[in-house]
């Protein structure tokens, strides 16, 4: 995936551009190019670097939704996380959920019962994953650490777990496979509109100010919590179609927070379904999510004390014994879910995930609404529309049938024996097949080429070699585009991403031709990010004037 230059677009009529690089937008430029169109994809700052980085990382139903009885949802969203689990077998992996059941609660036995046989049979799976009702003492056996006062029981049933950056980044990836071109750090100032039509975007480039205009058949949006401000380019006007809502998680280790399968309970302070859950790195647990309104900066999302203080009252809820303070918080985020508006009354949590496709008084088609798991319907959907209006044939999609770059399985079997005849060692061979799936032999291929490609340069085994891939094949530019997006180390080992910051930035700096001033400023922003979504924790990384060295 190579990051197009300006003068490149510039003479190109596209049939389609789309605005927007979460995963509702890179999934609609890839079923897009799947199908024969020409694509051109411009996102403000990086691939996920909006909510599709900072959700709940489950490819799921929703079984909380059936309280809401949005039964459609679930229906579709279930067949959703079947369908993912062939098209990113590396970014997918199915887990027991233990739905936990206390006195009080508002749903007994015998409805949780229900709602579970109806969430195996929309599945289409219920032959390979049934849910089964457990007793208390067989609960407790399993999670001995739980709170056992008042518990009645569980139903265990199965969901999969993702890494949602790279499952962003790697539909990005097969959409540019396709034909697409992908424009990362590159915002949409305003719209071309000829003849009462939109029938381009403005841009300027975030790295170099470059300012341009590039034209299509058919512009659409896709651009979740900033979906207001791109349909203001249109109306010219102040817009409120959306109702955000904040979902804030907190990451702790296994060690003090001794949970080995994923549990939703209610928290003891509203009464919401939370989800105390081990995340695919084995010695983390991650505990979300808050859903409350926001009516701030999209730009600016970060966790608050409040919302610190929710978790860990849930954590303190869920085991007892653990007595997690602050201290104890090892990573945390805070990402927007862009619910569409609709009864002012209803809480948030009660808010549709449903989407909904827009067409404006100049043609440009936005949708909104919807949900990481079903980003391939809304894609479909909204591809569909855009057909329709180039008067094209509708019922070509491929994408539920075409795995996404990495997913190829047969690629990927063979990998982990490659590794290991290369002398990778098998933690870190591990971490490559699951994080690039079937390109993580172009990560071997730069280790093989170059022992110096072999150094260590961050957390987890981050090497030389990954860092060089990330520039090469996945435009990583910034260094927050590595340790969030790429790699996912901010969300799991944020403290140790800052202790090894500067080798970090020099590895990735020497890929990218940065001078001491850019490698300065970039540890220097990505401190600042890792800092602003750890409130109340001390984080130990010198600055400059400390007598550290940025450079």
């Amino acid at each position: 995936m190579e990051r197009p230059l300006p003068d490149d677009l510039t003479g190109t009529l596209f049939d389609l551009i789309v605005i927007g690089g979460g995963i509702t937008g890179v999934a609609t430029a890839r079923d897009a190019a799947l199908r024969g169109l020409s694509v051109l994809l411009v996102e403000k700052d990086d691939f996920a670097s909006g909510t599709s980085s900072r959700s709940s990382k489950l490819i799921h139903g929703g079984l909380r939704y059936l309280q809401t009885y949005q039964f459609k949802l679930v229906a579709e969203s279930v067949r959703e996380r079947e369908r993912m689990l062939t098209m990113a077998p590396h970014l997918t992996e199915v887990r027991p959920f233990l739905y936990l059941l206390y006195e009080g609660y508002p749903e007994g036995r015998a409805l949780l019962n229900l709602g579970l046989t109806f969430y195996d049979a929309a599945s289409g799976a219920w032959l390979k994953r049934r849910h089964s009702m457990l007793s208390a003492r067989k609960v407790l056996e399993l999670e001995p650490h739980l709170r056992a006062s008042g518990l009645v029981g569980a139903g265990r049933y199965y969901d999969v777990l993702t890494d949602d950056a790279r499952l962003t980044v790697d539909h990005a990836k097969g959409a540019a496979e396709a034909g697409a071109r992908m424009l990362n750090h590159a915002a949409v100032t305003g719209l071309v509109i000829e003849a009462g039509q939109t029938r381009g975007v403005r841009v300027v480039d975030q790295l170099d100010g470059r300012e341009f205009e590039v034209h299509a058949r058919q512009v659409v949006s896709a651009t979740g919590p900033w979906t207001d401000r791109t349909l203001a380019m249109e109306r010219g006007d102040h817009v409120s179609s959306l109702r955000p809502s904040k979902g804030v998680h907190i990451v702790v280790r296994k060690s003090d927070f001794p949970l080995n399968t994923a549990v939703f309970l209610r928290s003891p302070d509203d009464n919401r379904v939370v989800w105390p859950t081990p995340s695919l790195e084995d010695d983390l647990v991650y505990i979300g999510t808050t859903d409350t309104d926001f009516t701030g900066d999209p730009d600016h999302v970060v966790p608050e004390e409040s919302d610190i203080g929710y978790l860990l009252n849930v954590a303190n809820h869920t085991i007892p014994e653990a007595r997690l303070t602050d201290q104890h918080i090892v990573g945390a985020w805070a990402g927007l879910r862009p619910l569409v508006a609709a009864d002012p009354s209803a809480s948030t949590g009660n808010t549709s995930r449903e989407h909904v496709i827009t067409e404006g008084a100049t043609g440009l088609l936005t949708i909104s609404g919807g949900k990481l798991t079903s980003s391939r319907v809304m894609a479909k959907h909204l591809v569909d529309a855009v057909m329709g209006k180039l008067q094209r044939p509708t019922d070509r999609s491929v994408a539920d049938r075409t795995p996404i770059s990495g997913g190829s399985p047969a690629s990927t079997l063979g990998l982990l024996v490659a590794t290991a005849s290369a002398g990778v060692p098998d933690h870190i061979a591990q971490t490559w097949v699951r994080r690039y799936g079937s390109n993580a032999g172009k990560v071997l291929a730069r280790w093989q080429a170059d022992e110096a490609a072999r150094e260590v340069v961050g957390p987890r085994g981050l090497t030389r070699a990954e860092v060089a891939y990330c520039v090469a094949e996945e435009m990583c530019l910034t260094l927050s585009d590595l340790l969030v997006r790429r790699t996912s180390l901010f969300f799991w080992d944020a403290p140790g991403t800052l202790e090894q910051v500067d080798g970090i930035a020099r590895s990735l700096g020497a890929e990218l031709g940065w001078d001491d001033d850019r490698r300065a400023e970039e540890v220097e922003q990505y401190t600042a990010l890792v800092r602003g979504n750890l409130p109340g924790r001390r984080l130990q990384h010198p600055t400059p004037d400390e007598g550290h060295p940025a450079g």
